[in-house]
This record gives C-alpha cells, sequence and structure tokens, in this order.
C-alpha cells in the first residue's frame, strides 16, 4: 500500500527536478550562415540573383581588420587597422550553389566573425560583422548589391564599390563667338 508520505515526497522530488530537465540539452555552437545574394545593374533594374559569388569569413573584429582593395577582397586578405599585418588565409570558405535559393553557405564557429561575399562579375565586395548566437544552427539573410550605387549599407552589410563614378550632367551649350543676331 502506498503511504500518503511516499507520494507526496515523489510529488516533490518531481517538482525540484522537473526544470532541470532541459539544463541537460545538448547546445549548438555553431551557425550556418545562409545568403542570397541579389544584384541590381542600374537604377531602375530588377535585381537578379548574382551567379557567381565567392564568400568567405575571418574570425577577427570588423573595427580592427578591413579591406584594402577590391583586388584584396577577390584574394580574400584583409587588412590590420593598427598595424598593417596583413591576413591571406580566411578561416572559413563557403560554398557556392547557383541552383539553391540561398546561394552562398558558411559554418561559423567563433564568437565573432567578418563574413565576405565578393561578386567578381560586378567588381563588387561586401563585408559584415557577426557575433555567434548559442542554439541558432542555422540563419538565412539576402544581401542587395546595388552596382550602380557608391559604397552603401544593406541590411547589416557594408557594400562597397570602388568603382563608382557619380554621373555628371550634360554641360549647357555655350556661344560661338558670342556675336550672333541682334
Amino acid at each position: 500500500m502506498i503511504h500518503g508520505k511516499t507520494i507526496l515526497r515523489s510529488v516533490a522530488t518531481a517538482a525540484i527536478l522537473l526544470p532541470l530537465v532541459g539544463c541537460f540539452k545538448s547546445v549548438v555552437t555553431y551557425t550556418r550562415f545562409d545568403i542570397a545574394v541579389y544584384r541590381q545593374l542600374t537604377p531602375d533594374g530588377d535585381f537578379l540573383r548574382a551567379r557567381n559569388l565567392d564568400t568567405y569569413a575571418y574570425y577577427v573584429d570588423t573595427t580592427e581588420w578591413f579591406i584594402a582593395s577590391y583586388d584584396d577582397a577577390a584574394a580574400g586578405r584583409i587588412t590590420n587597422k593598427a598595424t598593417g599585418e596583413t591576413r591571406e588565409t580566411p578561416d572559413v570558405w563557403g560554398a557556392f550553389n547557383s541552383s539553391s535559393e540561398y546561394q552562398c553557405s558558411l559554418v561559423l564557429t567563433e564568437p565573432l566573425s567578418m563574413i565576405v561575399a565578393v561578386d567578381p562579375d560586378a567588381e563588387r565586395y561586401a563585408y559584415r560583422s557577426y557575433e555567434l548566437p548559442v542554439n541558432l544552427p542555422e540563419v538565412f539573410t539576402k544581401l542587395y548589391i546595388a552596382a550602380w550605387r557608391p559604397t552603401h549599407t544593406s541590411s547589416g552589410w557594408v557594400v562597397v564599390n570602388r568603382f563608382y563614378v557619380p554621373e555628371t550632367p550634360d554641360a549647357p551649350d555655350t556661344p560661338d563667338g558670342g556675336g550672333g543676331d541682334r
């Protein structure tokens, strides 16, 4: 026969242990960072899926490191702002799949990353800082590269266009020699 004290102890033990049930689950310490990249060539043009991209990440802080040129971005090279030291081997290279909705994918495992996407066809690149969350195994993000604009931001990305040349308005016609009919 079960006594009242036994039942009470069982209920009390369950009440104490129940909150601990979730504490023993495994913790995900990486994020698969998926990027859909779209490119717009003209101000009124459609955003089309980029077809040729390189992506990589360094486990560095963007306040301490930068990309000095498009050539450096294309080569996977970053430069330290304080010392001038360069790094030429990214910590992570991304995978590219042109048929996937999110064409680029990188697996990040460190607390802080500098993620870089290079569009060689448009000769533009974009970068961003990313802090690794705990227990978020996959992130989906979009990057819009407006190839006709100067350097700009887009959804947390800095899109760099070192080749931007602003349009100059046409010069008005000037009279030749000044006399004309009076």
